[in-house]
Order: C-alpha cells, then sequence, then structure tokens
C-alpha cells in the first residue's frame, strides 16, 4: 500500500521526464502509440501521469475537440465532436489504491468533463457492449459520475460509448452530433 498523499498527478509538458518515456515504452495504451514511436502526441491531445516517488505510475489522456463515431442504441451511426476522454492505464502494482480514481478526477477537472456530451469509449471484447474485464472498474467509475451508455464503438472491441448526463454550472452544451442509419 502507498500513501496516495505521495502521489503527484501532473500535465504532460515539454520537455518529457525521462520516467513518462519509460512508462510510454512499457504500456500498451494505443492513445501512447505517438509518444512511443514519435515521442510526441497525437494533435489535440493532452495526458495527465501519475507520479510516486520518480517513478510514473499511471496516467490519463484525452482530447478536447475530437471527431468519432460510434453506433447508437437504435442503431443508427453517430458523428459527434467534443471532449473525448481516451485510455487510462495504472501499473499492475499500484491497482486498486485509488490511482486510477486520481488520475480520473484531475482529467474531468481539466478537461471540463462536468459538462454534458462529453464521451467516453470503454474497451471491449468484440460484441456491441461487451466489456472486457480490466475495463469494468472504469465503466463502473463512469456510471457512477453521471455517464450514460449512449452506444458502442465502431473498433473492433466494440465496447460500450457513454457520454456524459445531466446538468453543470459550466454547461457548454453537447458535441455537435450527426445521425446516420447503418
Amino acid at each position: 500500500m502507498i500513501d496516495k498523499s505521495e502521489v503527484l498527478i501532473e500535465r504532460l509538458e515539454h520537455p518529457w521526464p525521462a520516467a513518462f518515456l519509460g512508462f510510454a515504452d512499457r504500456t500498451t495504451l494505443n492513445s501512447l502509440a505517438s509518444a512511443r514511436t514519435a515521442h510526441r502526441l497525437a494533435p489535440g491531445q493532452s495526458v495527465l501521469y501519475a507520479r510516486h516517488r520518480g517513478q510514473v505510475i499511471g496516467c490519463t489522456s484525452w482530447y478536447q475537440q475530437y471527431r468519432h463515431t460510434y453506433v447508437a442504441l437504435d442503431g443508427t451511426a453517430v458523428r459527434a465532436m467534443g471532449v473525448y476522454l481516451c485510455s487510462s492505464e495504472v501499473l499492475p502494482r499500484f491497482r486498486g489504491m485509488g490511482i486510477g480514481g486520481m488520475l480520473y478526477e484531475h482529467r474531468l477537472a481539466e478537461c471540463g468533463g462536468d459538462t454534458p456530451g462529453v464521451s467516453v469509449e470503454i474497451l471491449g471484447q468484440g460484441s456491441p457492449l461487451s466489456v472486457d474485464d480490466e475495463a469494468r472498474p472504469g465503466l463502473i467509475w463512469h456510471l457512477a459520475r453521471g455517464f450514460t451508455i449512449v452506444g458502442y464503438s465502431c473498433e473492433a472491441d466494440a465496447g460500450p460509448v457513454l457520454t456524459r448526463s445531466g446538468s453543470s454550472s459550466r454547461r457548454t452544451g453537447p458535441p455537435a452530433v450527426e445521425h446516420h442509419v447503418f
């Protein structure tokens, strides 16, 4: 067990710390593919990472203005633009200690994630709305914080897509959405 007061959540800025580069090289997060190969983030991407005693133990990222497509629960294709929450990962030996929750809370605060229309895809298992076992805590976390399942990913994993519901004092409105029948 670690003392969470010793965990620092930091925004990734240049020059990147060597500890983050080491984490990026070890992780399988698709959202860090450009960090691994080109040592740069994708356009519009922001990253927060958790550091404990000099070691990066987790990270999370998002896009502020991102266009993505998913399948709505009624079978229509939805093209959305807005805040899109990407992958998060905590190193296995630090899981179950609240580090992922710390990263998520900081991410929502930084990206305006308390507004309706923020979206996230949860890793699935290949059939519509399926959830990968390792992604189940993320699904539960989002549902407990006002996200609603609105469809599923067009990716091969076909995991659920959730958007933020409800109202907020910082409401900026939902993302631009187009519906198309398959």
